[in-house]
């Protein structure tokens, strides 16, 4: 028998749900009722999976790499700003660096921190060891790309080139917007001052003090939308910067209440600790920065939100996508319909972009599918000239429909015997494989198409318009 308080618990739960979907009705089928959704439940898909996508384990090398990386970077900033005769904004920016990477242990952390940032150190490198610092630096960006294009499951990165020009960009260019930066906030400091009105220096300090949280909101939010080399929305970055600035903002206050409890009531440690709570800052900043990509990537794929990952680690997830590419590109074949892009086939057969374009390349290095100017697919050949084991073999190289029974496998010595059983099923998959045209794929959603006179043929006038060729 229930006891008092528990059906109480359970009468006050029930009203509260009801209330809340009451209050969320009205709501609900606006766009920023569907933009709250769908961040909330990324945020739930992101607690569920954050124990199997090693986003704590990118976070931890991320920090490791800080150890190395960080120094030369802000080294090659204050050299650079220094270049540019910015001397006046040096000591500003060193205490940004100061009230970022050690918030509450600043005082702690000085003269770790001072030791690497010496002035003398930034002027006496040498060009050739400005060049050492600028690699060094640059290996840092270039980990964040990596992490962040992993994340969404891109492995088609960009040229080195151009990754060398964005990091450079960034170097070189990063110092000269934080010089303005600090140019307009003196700026507007010193005209209110010059007011000697004290409600409008209040306000201004009160807005500065709001600046912070929202210019971390921006930088990840162009930092989600920039850095992986896929498509993605603002709207999906901006779910993402806005839960991983809050967050950030929030860590950050959190951070240093402890951070001056810890060494205020605990002075001996105090001199020892200022290397461990900056290491223990970093790993929680890159956290919440992966985590926020992470979140921006459920936002991005909030449809199909449960089934993305299952899916994704499924054994013929390739293989089912391309088939499924085949049978959408036969059916816009002879629909005669201008051909689909690449996302556009991604939400409609509800994967991720990513997964789409990299079969699609595959698919298209093969000669199977051509890619039309304007980005859209068609099968190369007429599909009743296609099959399955073609398709097999664009996507993972393993088997040859050219000769028969033969195809090209790893060696395994020492389970020859054993092997022979799985030669065997394969020779009879295979088969199968064979028969299978991209043209029975349209059948079994179109059984229409299998009474038509089919006979090779160019491809439809809707493809022609658009240009084939690949680009």
């Amino acid at each position: 028998m229930r006891t008092l308080p528990s059906l109480f618990l359970q009468r006050l739960r029930t009203r509260a749900l009801q209330w809340a979907r009451r209050t969320w009705a009205p709501l609900e089928r606006t766009r920023a009722g569907r933009f709250a959704a769908d961040t909330a439940l990324a945020v739930r898909s992101l607690a569920r999976g954050f124990q199997g996508e090693n986003i704590r384990l990118r976070a931890a090398a991320l920090t490791y790499i800080s150890v190395f990386s960080l120094v030369p970077l802000l080294t090659v900033v204050l050299a650079l700003l220094g270049a540019y005769h910015q001397q006046a904004f040096q000591h500003r920016l060193r205490e940004f660096i100061s009230a970022v990477l050690a918030p509450g242990v600043r005082e702690e952390s000085a003269t770790f921190l001072e030791g690497f940032l010496e002035p003398g150190n930034t002027t006496a490198i040498g060009s050739a060891g400005f060049l050492g610092l600028l690699f060094s630096s640059g290996s840092l960006l270039h980990n964040i790309d990596v992490s962040l294009n992993e994340i969404w499951g891109v492995k088609n990165h960009r040229p080195w080139y151009v990754r060398g020009l964005i990091y450079a960009g960034l170097l070189l260019l990063g110092p000269l917007m934080l010089a303005l930066s600090f140019a307009g906030t003196r700026g507007v400091r010193s005209l209110l001052e010059g007011t000697h009105t004290p409600l409008f220096l209040d306000l201004f300090e009160l807005l500065f003090g709001a600046l912070s949280p929202l210019t971390a909101i921006a930088g990840l939010t162009l930092l989600y939308v920039v850095t992986p080399n896929t498509h993605v929305r603002w709207r999906s970055a901006l779910a993402g910067g806005l839960v991983a600035g809050v967050a950030w903002s929030v860590a950050r206050h959190l951070y240093t209440g402890i951070a001056a409890y810890s060494f205020r009531h605990n002075p001996l440690y105090a001199s020892l600790g200022a290397l461990p709570m900056f290491l223990a800052w970093l790993y929680v900043d890159w956290l919440i920065l992966l985590g926020g990509a992470r979140l921006s990537y459920a936002v991005e794929h909030a449809t199909f939100r449960d089934s993305l990952w299952a899916f994704g680690a499924h054994p013929r997830a390739r293989e089912l996508v391309a088939a499924q590419l085949a049978q959408e590109t036969t059916l816009v074949w002879f629909d005669g319909t201008p051909p689909p892009l690449p996302r556009e086939l991604a939400l409609r057969l509800r994967v991720a972009e990513s997964l789409v374009d990299e079969v699609a390349e595959d698919l298209e290095r093969a000669g199977l599918l051509a890619r039309h100017r304007r980005g859209g697919l068609l099968p190369a050949r007429h599909p009743s000239e296609l099959t399955l084991a073609d398709l097999t073999l664009a996507v993972h190289g393993v088997y040859s429909p050219v000769a028969p029974g033969d195809w090209s496998h790893p060696p395994a010595p020492g389970f020859e015997p054993l092997s022979a059983f799985f030669h065997e099923a394969d020779s009879l998959g295979l088969e199968v494989l064979r028969r299978t045209r991209w043209l029975d794929l349209a059948i079994l959603v179109r059984p229409g198409l299998a009474q038509l006179h089919l006979t090779p043929a160019s491809p439809p006038a809707a493809a022609q318009e658009a240009g084939s060729g690949n680009p």
